[in-house]
């Protein structure tokens, strides 16, 4: 957070931020606030940190367990994007039995980046529908005790769909 705090705040506001920051009362807000500023900064991308996207992740409105889990659940994805493109391109290894929080990040990333690719795999090759992984993801988050994150599944797909676009190849 202090490189997006020292890049994007004026300097003479910074302290003020990280305070801010610091208060748990009022860290979502500056989060929020961060994540709006970024956007307006074209410049900011890329970076060595991936705050930016827990700045982003905060904007849903979550409470900060469940904002945090699906940032967990970003982070352990990212060096996977390439594992995830071969799963839904049926291209993938054969499947193995994963912990349901491993499960539950596949899912919830696969599905909030790669939505379209999966429902096309389904139309094209009778790969199970993306609802089919969805309902996995949400009884995965149910057994691991984030019952809100799975009531609130589908709304957290949309906002990742939404808000964090690929780039194109």
């Amino acid at each position: 957070m202090d490189e997006l705090i020292s890049t994007l705040v004026p300097p003479k506001q910074q302290a003020s931020a990280q305070r801010l920051l610091d208060d748990p009362g009022s860290r979502n807000l500056i989060r929020q606030q961060l994540s709006q500023m970024a956007e307006d900064n074209a410049g900011l991308l890329p970076q060595t940190s991936f705050s930016w996207i827990l700045c982003k992740l905060s904007t849903f409105g979550a409470e900060e367990t469940d904002t945090f889990r699906i940032y967990q659940a970003f982070l352990s994805q990212l060096n996977q994007l390439g594992q995830l493109c071969r799963i839904l391109s049926g291209d993938g290894e054969q499947c193995k039995y994963d912990p349901p929080a491993t499960v539950a990040n596949r899912i919830t990333i696969g599905l909030g980046l790669f939505y379209e690719q999966a429902a096309r795999r389904h139309q094209r090759r009778a790969a199970p529908s993306p609802q089919f992984y969805q309902q996995m993801a949400v009884s995965c988050f149910a057994v691991t005790g984030y019952k809100t994150i799975a009531t609130q599944l589908p709304e957290w797909l949309e906002f990742l769909r939404s808000n964090f676009v690929l780039p194109k190849l």
